[in-house]
Formats: structure tokens, C-alpha cells, sequence
């Protein structure tokens, strides 16, 4: 089985594109997409034909077909927005696009229509705090998150209607740190009523109960990403993943350049089993689809490196590293038909 994996560069008006080998994690280059400006966060519907990305330098959203089988884009349309988004999200249904917006403080949802297109203008906008950071479902699709770090400092929780589009908040509104730990990207548990965030401020990640029927966060776990003795205001975190078995997470360091791994305990409790070395700011990195190999980017060193994930331990072992564009920061995944 075969991927085409486009690289989002943010100092380049083109999307890298490489075919992957799901057997190998081999990357073969292909040519790149180019683009009228330079993108940022993307996401896909379910089958993977559409793709979503937040156009930074022109401030849009450019929704796209996607030929499958050649991995060519074809722009369906774009909306002009107000402020820039580090993050987009397609909702369970298909049917939505939400954005969290970090300069300006809110979380939009647009409309997409049955041929992909996007609203022109949002069904609505939700004001929160400054630094709004990400977005996503639950795996019912009927809450949303939106973390916040520093100075808001708080994970915003809202009931999300996947008939309308609408969001409304939960009770409580947020669930906010005990310390400056500035939240800003999380993950679900694959098997359990757990989430998982990464803290840029704090360098750590923070581990939370979820109520699955209130759709409501606790907070149960603080650990640090960073070695012992290492610390300091150059570092910060920027991206987690968990693994497919749910028994793994890797928090990536800016800074210290490196990826930590944890094992999740029966429990839930992570226990911290050591760093890899990665590309310098490494801001994203994804797990394949199938979760044996993951990819991280450099946006400082404009290269993405690969680790194959050794079955049962998580240990990453370091596998190539590609040349991408300018300031990589999102890898997105689509099955080749």
C-alpha cells in the first residue's frame, strides 16, 4: 500500500510531495505542488479526496480535490479570513471545518458543501482568549476542545451540534493548569476515556479523565518532556501522538531537539522512558496511518526525519532524513487509489 504525504512548508508557496512505502516508511520525492501561497495546517475528509489547508500568507482557507491516484491537487475554492489560523479540523460528519484562531482569541466552524466547497463565511465564531492554539471532536463528535497557552493557560471545552455546526460551552466552560503550563495541542486515547495534552510553556504533557457523557476534562497527571536538569525559556513542546495499541505517546522539544517517549501505564499514568534526537524545532510530526513509522519536521532545518517504531516498546529507530521546503510544519497523509 502506498501514501502520498504532502509536507505543509510556511516559508515556501508549495506543498513537499513524497509517495510512501507503508512496508518500508521508505519517502520517494516527487514534484512539488505548488501553491499561490504558503500553507500551514491541513486536514482531509475521511476517503481522503478533499484537503483543507489555512493559506498563511494570503490568510484563507483553500479547500482542494485531491486525484488520488496522482496525488495532484485542484483548488475547489477559498475564503478570506480576518486573522491567521494555526489549526484546521474536519469534524466525524464531513460537513464542518473548524479553526482556532491564536492572534485574535476565537474558534470559527465554516460549512462544507456536498462538492467540498467552504462557507464564505463562518456559521460562526466563538470568542475565547488569546492564543487559541487547536481544535478537535471528541470521538462522538459531540464536544470540541480548543487549548489555549500562555497567558490564557486553559483547555476550552463546548458541546459541538454535528447536525448544525454549533458550538455552545460546556459546563464548566475551560478546565485551566494549576501552573503555567500554556496547553496547545492533544490527543485521545485510542481504547480509553483518556486526553492528553502537550504544554509549550511548561514542557510538559498533562493527562486528563474524560467524560465521555458530560464531555468534561480532569486533570490527574503533570510530567515534563524535557531531561533532568534541562530547562529554560529557549524550550518549549509543540506536538503529540500516541500510538495505535494506545500504550505509547511522544511529545516533541524545541529547543532541545528531540522527541520524549512515554509509556501509558494501565491507569493512564505516563512513565517517562527517554529522548530521541530530531531536526532542529521539530513543530510537527505525525504516525503514519498504519502507526509503524513517524516523521517529524524541522522547521529550522528544513528537513523532515523518519523513525521506524519498534513493535511493542515504542523505541523509535532513526531512520532517512528528506529535504523539504522552508519552515515545515504540517505533515498530512492520503491513500494512494
Amino acid at each position: 500500500m502506498t501514501y502520498h504525504v504532502y509536507v505543509s512548508n510556511s516559508g515556501s508557496e508549495f506543498f513537499s510531495h513524497f509517495l510512501m512505502d507503508e512496508d518500508t516508511g521508505r519517502l520517494e520525492a516527487q514534484a512539488n505542488i505548488a501553491l499561490d501561497s504558503t500553507p500551514g495546517a491541513a486536514a482531509t475528509n475521511a476517503d481522503g479526496s478533499r484537503l483543507y489547508v489555512s493559506l498563511r500568507s494570503s490568510k484563507r482557507f483553500g479547500s482542494y480535490a485531491v486525484d488520488r491516484a496522482s496525488g495532484a491537487l485542484t483548488r475547489i475554492n477559498a475564503v478570506d479570513l480576518h486573522d491567521g489560523s494555526p489549526y484546521v479540523y474536519t469534524d466525524k460528519t464531513d460537513r464542518f471545518l473548524l479553526a482556532s484562531y491564536y492572534g485574535s482569541g476565537f474558534v470559527s466552524v465554516h460549512g462544507i458543501d456536498a462538492d467540498g466547497a467552504l462557507s464564505d463565511e463562518p456559521l460562526q465564531k466563538v470568542e475565547t482568549e488569546g492564543h487559541a492554539h487547536s481544535v478537535q471532536t471528541d470521538p462522538s463528535n459531540r464536544f470540541a476542545y480548543v487549548p489555549h497557552t500562555n497567558p490564557a493557560n486553559a483547555i476550552y471545552q463546548f458541546r459541538f451540534d454535528a447536525q448544525t455546526g454549533q458550538l455552545t460551552p460546556n459546563d464548566p466552560p475551560k478546565v485551566q493548569p494549576a501552573t503555567p503550563e500554556g496547553p496547545r495541542h492533544f490527543a485521545f486515547h485510542p481504547g480509553r476515556d483518556l486526553v492528553y495534552s502537550v504544554n509549550e510553556n511548561g514542557c510538559t504533557v498533562s493527562a486528563y479523565h474524560f467524560d465521555a457523557e458530560r464531555g468534561t476534562l480532569e486533570s490527574f497527571q503533570v510530567i515534563g518532556t524535557l531531561p533532568e536538569g534541562v530547562g529554560g525559556e529557549e524550550h518549549t513542546t509543540a506536538e503529540i501522538k500516541i500510538t495505535r495499541d494506545g500504550q505509547h505517546l511522544y511529545a516533541s522539544n524545541r529547543g532541545h531537539e528531540s522527541i520524549a517517549l512515554f509509556d501509558i501505564g494501565g491507569d493512564g499514568t505516563l512513565v517517562a522512558r527517554g529522548h530521541v534526537a530530531t531536526e532542529a524545532t521539530p513543530r510537527f510530526m505525525d504516525l503514519d496511518p498504519a502507526g509503524r513509522f513517524l516523521y517529524a519536521a524541522g522547521q529550522k532545518s528544513g528537513k523532515m526525519a523518519s523513525y521506524r517504531i519498534e513493535a511493542g516498546s515504542g523505541a523509535l529507530e532513526p531512520m532517512a532524513v528528506y529535504e523539504v521546503g522552508d519552515g515545515p510544519l504540517w505533515i498530512t497523509f492520503v491513500k494512494q487509489a
